[in-house]
């Protein structure tokens, strides 16, 4: 995981900071490109498939675990998944 390796090379405190600095970025990146190109749909992709990715990689950190995460757990296998069908059903 990203978060992870940011905190191994010490550029962040603990899992958590890591965490809310990429989210931040992510939103940041986001809202930028929603406001230089207001009718450009493909943007919505963007979190659906942010939260896809963390899907998938919970789904391998939880039932092929290589060593102990603090951060993945089966909760985050249904969030991000819900997450991912409530942006499909407000955007499409």
């Amino acid at each position: 995981m990203i978060a992870e390796w940011a905190v191994r090379k010490k550029l962040f405190r603990n899992v958590n900071h890591a965490i809310w600095f990429i989210m931040s970025m992510w939103l940041l990146i986001v809202t930028v490109a929603y406001n230089l190109f207001p009718n450009l749909g493909i943007i919505i992709f963007i979190p659906i498939g942010m939260h896809l990715i963390v899907f998938l990689q919970a789904i391998h950190e939880f039932y092929f675990p290589s060593k102990e995460n603090e951060v993945i757990s089966k909760d985050c296998i249904w969030f991000n998944l819900l997450m991912v069908f409530i942006y499909l059903l407000i955007f499409f």
